[in-house]
C-alpha cells in the first residue's frame, strides 16, 4: 500500500514540475501580444477546432492579425507558436537558413505526406544533402531552360486534347474541371523522362491515385512502416499498396535510366529523371531517395490542377474577367515559346489566383536561436508559422483584398521586393518549378479556350477551398459545360505509346 502512495506522490510531483516548466516557458513570450487562450492547458485548441469545422481556420488568423498586428503568438496546447505575416520577418525566414530550419520533430502531415515522399526528397529535405540536390536541380528548372520544356509539352497537349479531352467533352458534356486538370497534369512527368513511375499507362489512373493519396494523407498517423500489419481502413490499405507498387516501379525506372546514362557525356536538358539521379548521387544519397523524388514530382504536379481548379471557382463569379481572358487566348494562339509573352492578361489572371488562392496556404519553420524578428525579441527553440492566405488579404498591401482584380498586376508584381506576394515562397526554399507551372497553366488555358466554350453549371455541392491544410485542397466541383468549337468526330482515333 505504501508503494502505491509513493508512486502517487511522485506522479503528483512530476505533474507539478512539468506544469511549472511549461508555465515558465510561456513566460518567455509574455511580451508578444496574442489572443487570450481558451485555457492554460488547451491553449487555442477549442477556438481553432471550431474554426476548422466552419472552414474558417485561416480567417481566424486573419482576424487575430487585425487585432494583434503582423506578428503575434498563439498556443498549441501549452506551447507558444509565433505567427507572422510581417514582410520583414518573412524575408528573414526565407533567407536565414541557419536560424530558421525545417520543422522535423513535429507531426508534418502537410507537405504531401512526408511518410510518402520521404525526408530527403527535393521538396521535404534539408541540410547539406538537400542543398547539393537543390543547386544541381536549379539548372533544369531555370528560366533559360524553359524553351526546352515548352517544346516537350507542346505535342503532349495536342495528344491530350485528342485522346483525353475531346472524348470526355463530347458535344456538350458537364465535367468536373478540377478532375480534368488532374488528368492533364498527371501526364506531364511522362514527357520529362519519368514514363513509368506510377506503374500504369493511363493519366486517368495516375490522377485517381494522386487524389487518393492526397485524400488519405491528412488522416495517416506515423509513417507507412509503422502501420504495416496494423488494422487500417480499406482506403488506407489501398494507398499503402499503391505506394509500394509505385516505389517498385520507380526502382525499375531508375535502374533502366542508369543504364542509359552510362553512355552519355552529359544529361539531356529535357530528362528530369536523369538530373534527379545525378543530383542524388552528388549528394551521396541512394536510389531510395531518388524514388522519394519521383513520388514528390508526381504529387507536386497536382498543384497546378488545384491552382487552376481554384481559379475556375473564382471565375464563376467574375464573368467579365473570364471573357476577357478567353478573348486574349483565342486572339493569341500559342505557336512558339515567345508567343507565351503575348498572354499578358492571362498571366495577370493567374497571378491574381495565386494571390487569392495560393497552393501553399501556410507554412512553418523552427527558430534555433534567439533573434530580433521585426519589433520583437523572439526566444530560440520555438516554432514560427506564416500564411500566404492571410498575407495576401491584408488591405494595406492589397486594396479590396477579397475581390478578384487581375489589373492589380498590370505593371508586374507590386512590391515584389517587400515580401507581400509569397505564392512561390522566396530565398533558398523558393519553388523550383514555378516557371514550369506558369508555362503549363498558360498552355492548358489556351487549349481549353481555343477548343471549347465553357459555362459554369450550378450544383448542389458548392465548391470551396479547404483552409485547414497547408496545401490547397478543393472540395466539390467546379462543374463546367464543355461546348466544342469544332465538329465532334464520330470516333476518336487511338494514339499508341502516348506517354
Amino acid at each position: 500500500m505504501w508503494l502505491i502512495g509513493i508512486i502517487a506522490i511522485l506522479a503528483v510531483l512530476y505533474y507539478f514540475q512539468d506544469t511549472i516548466q511549461k508555465w515558465l516557458y510561456c513566460q518567455k513570450f509574455r511580451h508578444i501580444p496574442g489572443p487570450p487562450p481558451d485555457s492554460f492547458f488547451n491553449g487555442h485548441q477549442l477556438t481553432l477546432m471550431a474554426a476548422k469545422k466552419a472552414n474558417k481556420f485561416l480567417d481566424c488568423f486573419l482576424t487575430w492579425r487585425e487585432m494583434y498586428g503582423d506578428t503575434f503568438q498563439f498556443r498549441i496546447k501549452t506551447r507558444p507558436v509565433i505567427f507572422t505575416v510581417d514582410p520583414e520577418v518573412l524575408k528573414l525566414i526565407s533567407q536565414d537558413v541557419v536560424s530558421f530550419t525545417k520543422v522535423d520533430h513535429l507531426p508534418n502531415r502537410a507537405l504531401f505526406g512526408q511518410r510518402i515522399t520521404g525526408t530527403y526528397s527535393i521538396l521535404t529535405g534539408g541540410g547539406q544533402e538537400w542543398a547539393i540536390k537543390r543547386r544541381i536541380m536549379s539548372s533544369f528548372f531555370a528560366k533559360q531552360n524553359m524553351k526546352v520544356v515548352f517544346d516537350k509539352l507542346t505535342p503532349l497537349m495536342s495528344r491530350l486534347l485528342e485522346t483525353k479531352l475531346k472524348p470526355r467533352a463530347g458535344a456538350g458534356n458537364v465535367l468536373d474541371i478540377h478532375e480534368m486538370f488532374t488528368i492533364i497534369f498527371s501526364a506531364l512527368p511522362g514527357v520529362l523522362g519519368m514514363e513509368c513511375a506510377m506503374g500504369v499507362d493511363s493519366p486517368e489512373e495516375i490522377g485517381r491515385r494522386i487524389n487518393i493519396f492526397l485524400d488519405v494523407i491528412p488522416s495517416q498517423l506515423g509513417n507507412l512502416k509503422k502501420i504495416f500489419g496494423a488494422h487500417v481502413s480499406k482506403k488506407k490499405q489501398e494507398t499503402i499498396d499503391m505506394v509500394i507498387e509505385m516505389r517498385m516501379m520507380g526502382k525499375q525506372m531508375v535502374d533502366e535510366k542508369r543504364k542509359d546514362m552510362e553512355c552519355w557525356d552529359k544529361n539531356p536538358d529535357d530528362d528530369l529523371l536523369a538530373w534527379l539521379i545525378s543530383a542524388n548521387d552528388a549528394a551521396g544519397l541512394g536510389d531510395e531517395e531518388i524514388i522519394d523524388d519521383i513520388m514528390t514530382v508526381y504529387l507536386v504536379m497536382d498543384n497546378m490542377s488545384k491552382q487552376l481548379g481554384s481559379l475556375f471557382i473564382y471565375l464563376i463569379n467574375y464573368k467579365d474577367v473570364f471573357d476577357k481572358m478567353v478573348t486574349e487566348l483565342r486572339d493569341n494562339p500559342i505557336t512558339d515559346y515567345k508567343s507565351l509573352n503575348k498572354l499578358k492578361y492571362t498571366e495577370m489572371v493567374l497571378l491574381e489566383s495565386l494571390r487569392l488562392a495560393p497552393v501553399l496556404l501556410r507554412g512553418t519553420r523552427w527558430l534555433n536561436k534567439s533573434i530580433q524578428a521585426g519589433k520583437y525579441w523572439i526566444p530560440g527553440d520555438c516554432q514560427f508559422q506564416y500564411s500566404q492566405y492571410v498575407l495576401h488579404r491584408i488591405e494595406e498591401y492589397w486594396p479590396n483584398p477579397r475581390e478578384f482584380i487581375p489589373e492589380r498586376f498590370e505593371k508586374g508584381i507590386p512590391n515584389v521586393e517587400s515580401f507581400t506576394f509569397f505564392p512561390f515562397l522566396a530565398g533558398p526554399r523558393a519553388c523550383l518549378g514555378k516557371h514550369v507551372a506558369m508555362i503549363a497553366m498558360k498552355m492548358t488555358l489556351s487549349m481549353l479556350a481555343i477548343n471549347y466554350d465553357l459555362t459554369p453549371v450550378p450544383t448542389d455541392v458548392v465548391p470551396v477551398i479547404v483552409q485547414t491544410m497547408a496545401v490547397t485542397r478543393l472540395k466539390g466541383g467546379p462543374m463546367y459545360k464543355f461546348d466544342p468549337r469544332y465538329k465532334v468526330k464520330e470516333q476518336t482515333p487511338q494514339v499508341e505509346n502516348e506517354y
